[in-house]
């Protein structure tokens, strides 16, 4: 008759109490090596894949590294602030096509995306020395911003 406990000891040194895997010769529980398979999900498991992050560099849908990498701040704000203009756009122009799911989605990630816009250009006015939190100065910004953008350039 096979024994009904694991052979291993604990570090007490005490006999483990535990029940054995079926099959292990010594008798051994799970805990003291008698899993066949090593925990967690199975290799090659796709069930939580989403987005690629963990992925192995040039594996199907792993993200490709930038071929340039922004050398400032101001760089990284003009990329961002570009991506963001890009996602007002798409959602536009599918406003009314686009099911509810995607657009939950795409307003999801519009907010993310104009929250960190605020964050780089609130820490881009830390670096500068400026205060970063002057309600006047970020006002006044902004409207300068908005008549570059709007208006002409004088001739």
């Amino acid at each position: 008759m096979p024994p009904t406990k694991c052979s291993a000891l604990t570090k007490a040194g005490n006999p483990c109490r535990a029940h054995p895997v079926p099959g292990t010769d010594p008798p051994l529980c799970a805990a003291h090596g008698g899993a066949k398979r090593r925990p967690g999900a199975p290799l090659g498991n796709q069930n939580a894949f989403k987005h690629g992050a963990d992925a192995k560099p040039g594996a199907a849908g792993a993200r490709r590294e930038p071929d340039i990498l922004p050398d400032n701040i101001d760089d990284v704000i003009h990329d961002l602030a570009l991506k963001h203009a890009r996602l007002s756009q798409i959602i536009n122009d599918n406003l009314a096509t686009a099911d509810l799911n995607t657009l939950a989605r795409l307003f999801s990630l519009h907010a993310q995306t104009a929250s960190r816009l605020g964050r780089l250009l609130r820490d881009r006015r830390a670096l500068l020395g400026e205060d970063p939190d002057s309600l006047p100065a970020v006002i006044q910004r902004a409207l300068e911003e908005i008549s570059e953008e709007l208006l002409p350039p004088p001739p």
